[in-house]
């Protein structure tokens, strides 16, 4: 598993469109990163990972505002109130969605694969939520013979649903 880039981060947050009074979901926390960034925004955030490794330090660098859980994705879905939903982890997605898509405003799921995102695509229009898909190409300057060069990192295709008002 690799952890989200600050800059993907800074993308998501812009389209969460953050509200001081929501709740945010981080499912599948891993690093704890998004939860901590989330957490400058919302007024309470849920990290959610089945790593215990993950739940560990991210108990060790949680904010204030921050709860940390050890339980699979859709079962804190089904048990806890939220209002916006970040899935950093593509287990499980269609039960997630098919819970989250009834209790949440918006969800935003960050993937690798072209074909996982089709599938989150397919299972939001299914749902009725599905709003956008962004390919996310980031490129990280680096000196190469004292001059800039750059090196691409990993595309992250997101994609986003949510509730129409």
């Amino acid at each position: 598993m690799k952890e989200t880039k600050d800059e993907v981060i800074g993308i998501l947050m812009k389209k969460m469109d953050p509200r001081r009074d929501e709740i945010f979901a981080d499912i599948g926390c891993y690093t704890g990163k998004v939860s901590i960034e989330a957490s400058k925004y919302f007024k309470k955030v849920y990290s959610v990972d089945i790593d215990k490794e993950a739940v560990k330090n991210v108990e060790k660098i949680k904010s204030e505002n921050m709860e940390v859980f050890y339980m699979r994705g859709e079962d804190f879905l089904r048990k806890y109130n939220y209002d916006k939903v970040f899935i950093g982890g593509t287990k499980n997605y269609d039960q997630m969605l098919n819970v989250a898509s009834k209790k949440a405003k918006k969800i935003i799921a960050n993937v690798a694969r072209l074909e996982t995102a089709s599938n989150i695509v397919k299972k939001m229009r299914e749902v009725g939520i599905f709003e956008e898909m962004l390919l996310i190409n980031i490129s990280k300057s680096y000196e190469l013979a004292g001059e800039i060069a750059f090196r691409t990192l990993n595309p992250i295709f997101m994609v986003i649903g949510s509730k129409r008002c």
